[in-house]
């Protein structure tokens, strides 16, 4: 009898990994059906899905109240989807405010499917108390780190399984390459949101870069961002760049990069993973960081700083994210 599994993904990060499982479940099991709430990298596995992940790639409090009516449509939309393709298993991963929502209804609905998620809430940076409902609607959690069992255990079923992409037992995160390379990466994120807060940001550090090397600047997005990112560089009058949207032309590029700005996300794991020396920022709109603020429990925002529980990568945070602090931090790397 036909399996079916339908996949949620909320981010370009999230569709990484799933298509990788994707790929991984097909060489095993060739009569498994999936439907999916992806973007090019499921597709990429001949999925079909419902909508695309940009359509819900809200962040913030903010961003979220003024799309609130567009989402909860698409919530709706969801769970109606769902419900008609009868999954055996939901697996979703991360983007734990539109997943875990989508899971209490179908859980709510009918509790025979199997749900399985995929990047424990960060419960030991902030809002502790929600492990505590995570049963109700999750039958197992699977968690990219160590450290998170002792948040889980007696709380819901879990299993550690580690990053797909990533290594942490052969990570030195003070062996530096050594490379004669020009090409310096920068990662503003995926959502409109974010390009829209970091390009100008990171457009004035290339300005003040410029000045004095002749790096070649390297933008790994996905495909439906590509124009927009070329339309900030191209009104900026900066034309030393290149953006990339495979896997194999960003794996490339940063792996032959000699510094790097990135936007606190999975995405710098990648780049610690190639040694490249990287400098993490974070900003959001200040109604945003003044409403989450005192929920935070962490000194730092990047896993590997909080793993480390100190600063090995360095971090700039709200108003420190500006082209002159990332400048001077760069110069230092």
């Amino acid at each position: 009898m036909q399996k079916k599994i339908f996949i949620i993904t909320g981010e370009s990060s999230g569709d990484k990994i799933a298509s990788y499982i994707i790929n991984h479940i097909k060489k095993k099991k060739s009569n498994i059906e999936f439907l999916a709430i992806g973007g090019e990298n499921i597709k990429s596995q001949g999925v079909n899905c419902i909508f695309d992940i940009k359509d819900i790639a809200f962040m913030g409090f903010v961003d979220v109240l003024k799309n609130i009516f567009f989402i909860k449509k698409k919530f709706d939309f969801t769970v109606k989807k769902i419900l008609e393709f009868k999954p055996d298993i939901i697996f979703s991963i991360d983007s734990p405010d539109f997943s875990f929502r989508v899971l209490k209804r179908i859980k709510n609905t009918n509790s025979n499917i199997k749900t399985i998620h995929l990047v424990a809430p960060q419960v030991w940076a902030w809002r502790e108390n929600r492990k505590n409902f995570l049963n109700k609607f999750i039958d197992h959690l699977l968690l990219l780190f160590p450290f998170e069992k002792k948040y889980f255990d007696g709380v819901v079923k879990n299993s550690f399984v580690g990053h797909p992409f990533f290594d942490f037992s052969v990570f030195k995160i003070n062996e530096i390459k050594q490379s004669n390379n020009k090409y310096f990466t920068l990662c503003p994120g995926s959502r409109n949101s974010e390009l829209k807060i970091f390009m100008p940001i990171f457009i004035e550090v290339m300005r003040k870069i410029n000045l004095n090397s002749n790096f070649i600047f390297h933008f790994p997005t996905i495909e439906n961002n590509k124009n927009l990112i070329t339309n900030y560089l191209q009104k900026s009058g900066i034309s030393n760049f290149i953006i990339t949207t495979t896997e194999s032309d960003k794996n490339f590029y940063i792996q032959n990069s000699i510094l790097s700005v990135s936007k606190s996300g999975t995405i710098t794991l990648d780049i610690c993973k190639n040694k490249c020396p990287l400098v993490v920022v974070y900003k959001t709109s200040w109604l945003n960081y003044l409403l989450i603020k005192p929920f935070i429990k962490t000194k730092f925002g990047n896993i590997l700083n909080i793993i480390a529980q100190k600063e090995i990568i360095p971090e700039l945070i709200q108003e420190k994210c500006n082209s002159d602090v990332i400048y001077k931090k760069l110069k230092n790397l």
